[in-house]
């Protein structure tokens, strides 16, 4: 009894091995040996390519941080425009072939701009003055230069050969103390600078020649008895007698 008892274990441990060298070297062993390899082949696939995205991701270059450029700073406009609106107005002229000299391209609108900047003189103020009290004498006023032949034709014709009341006046510029400023005032007000200047009521009707024409045209006498109105009594030519 005891050596059956010792047997079976023995018995038991020899049966077992060959149900597991018969499973083994059976198909089930090969089914299970398949379902491994695969299971050990997709683990080493996984692993390498998580190995490959890992050693691409540490060979990129670490990219560069954005560097915003500051915005430039703009020059003041009203300083370009300033430059510019020089630069139109002025131009460069050549002297005696070599040096160059910056003047205006429009030497009237400088000087027109000038003077309209420029502040009034006190001779200029007094001129305009003493022009307003001129005028106030009399409703005919002949501006006039003594030296000058166009003045002595227009002071010929409305002296001497016309009878008019009042008589004109005569201012010769060229003795009066403000001349220069009167004329100037003169050129300002009726737009003619040059003498002799006939007003009629404060309108010019133009110098010698102007006269001279009227009265060749016999428009002479109309003219100033339209322009004087009430203030000009008579107009009359002279008789040849006379």
């Amino acid at each position: 009894m005891i050596l059956q008892r010792r047997l079976r274990p023995l018995f038991i441990a020899i049966l077992v091995l060959l149900v597991i060298l018969f499973y083994y070297s059976g198909d089930g062993s090969k089914i299970q040996n398949q379902r491994f390899y695969r299971s050990t082949v997709k683990a080493i696939e996984a692993q390498r390519h998580a190995e490959n995205e890992a050693a691409a991701v540490k060979a990129q270059p670490d990219p560069k941080p954005i560097v915003r450029e500051a915005p430039k700073a703009e020059a003041p406009k009203a300083d370009t425009d300033k430059a510019k609106e020089d630069s139109e107005e002025m131009q460069e002229i050549p002297i005696a072939g070599r040096t160059k000299m910056t003047i205006p391209k429009n030497k009237d609108d400088a000087l027109k701009k000038e003077k309209e900047q420029a502040p009034e003189t006190d001779d200029h103020a007094e001129a305009k003055d003493e022009l307003n009290a001129i005028l106030k004498r009399a409703p005919i006023i002949v501006f006039s230069k003594s030296y000058c032949p166009f003045s002595a034709k227009a002071k010929s014709i409305l002296l001497k050969k016309y009878s008019i009341v009042p008589e004109p006046y005569v201012v010769e510029l060229d003795h009066h103390k403000l001349g220069r400023a009167l004329q100037s005032v003169l050129g300002e007000s009726t737009g003619r600078r040059t003498v002799p200047n006939v007003l009629v009521n404060g309108k010019s009707i133009g110098g010698g020649d102007d006269v001279s024409a009227l009265d060749q045209e016999d428009q002479l006498a109309s003219t100033l008895k339209n322009l004087g109105g009430k203030w000009i009594q008579e107009v009359a030519r002279k008789s040849q007698e006379e």
